[in-house]
């Protein structure tokens, strides 16, 4: 899968990828760099390979590469970004993407569109000013993509689960039946009396109840690590695709993990044995993450 993230210079390309991707704070962000030209990051997600363009915004690399179309081609989902803080630059943001998709017409292709309407927070800025930003941006920009599958978020670096479950519903956007699960998980952590995180191997967070256990979409790095050896033990000595691993310590405090398809991962906390209701309702939620897992592999194969 390939995602292309364009915007003008400053709007936050890179700060999105660093906060959703790469484990990093908002604070963390505030010294980067301007992307030169652009950069190509690699993302393991639900056992795929993701690879992520991030295109710099400056005037003098935007003519370069737009300059040379097949940079572009392949691109399954394309993010423009908008700098909510820089309403003096919405009219040069959408000629900019009026070329881009241009570009993708004379490459014959259609990415699906996700636009984020960027820095949708009041850091250093107006609460009043931002509200009429939006609304002027969404004047400006929501007709611009019409003919595309297409939908636009409110984003900020400063609500980290906000922007990695954006993240996540664009990356499985290409699979209905995969959102459907996702969904129908989110509601049923709602009523069981554990803690549970799903993920994949790779420690991307799907769907949690559970507090500061995720930077952007990355694990917590113990937990990941946890999960990580488990997952070598089922590959190397058991050597199946799915396995259940436990522990209870004398207090009754107990952990579960299980693996399905070598993919997901669904880690269960307990400070104690749960009602019938809650491990009714648990047992169905693995149930239902073992057909996650199938439909992953299914579409793989698709």
């Amino acid at each position: 899968m390939k995602i292309s993230l364009v915007g003008l210079s400053g709007c936050g390309k890179t700060s999105v990828y660093s906060v959703a991707f790469a484990a990093k704070s908002p604070e963390d962000t505030k010294g980067l760099s301007p992307t030169i030209l652009y950069e190509t990051r690699r993302h393991p997600f639900l056992g795929l390979q993701v690879g992520i363009f991030d295109f710099g915004g400056q005037e003098q690399f935007r003519k370069e590469y737009m300059e040379k179309p097949e940079i572009f081609r392949g691109t399954d989902i394309l993010i423009p970004i908008v700098d909510l803080h820089d309403p003096s630059n919405f009219k040069q943001a959408k000629d900019y993407f009026i070329d881009l998709l241009d570009l993708y017409r004379k490459n014959n292709e259609k990415p699906k569109i996700f636009l984020f309407l960027h820095k949708y927070d009041t850091e250093n800025y107006q609460k009043e000013l931002l509200d009429t930003n939006v609304k002027n941006a969404k004047d400006l920009f929501l007709d611009l993509f019409k003919d595309y599958d297409f939908d636009f978020m409110l984003t900020s670096i400063y609500e980290q689960d906000k922007l990695a479950k954006v993240f996540r519903d664009v990356l499985i956007s290409q699979y209905a039946e995969l959102k459907d699960h996702v969904e129908k998980a989110e509601k049923q952590l709602d009523e069981i009396k554990a803690k549970v995180i799903i993920a994949d191997i790779s420690g991307n967070v799907i769907v949690h109840n559970v507090q500061g256990v995720s930077s952007g979409l990355t694990l917590r790095g113990d937990l990941r690590d946890f999960i990580n050896a488990c997952n070598t033990v089922r590959e190397n000595i058991f050597m199946s695709d799915s396995a259940r691993f436990s522990g209870r310590d004398a207090d009754g405090k107990e952990i579960e993990l299980h693996i399905f398809k070598y993919i997901i991962s669904v880690l269960v906390m307990k400070s104690g044995d749960l009602n019938r209701d809650s491990q009714d309702k648990l047992n169905m939620l693995l149930n239902d993450m073992k057909l996650f897992a199938d439909l992953i592999i299914s579409a793989h194969t698709d």
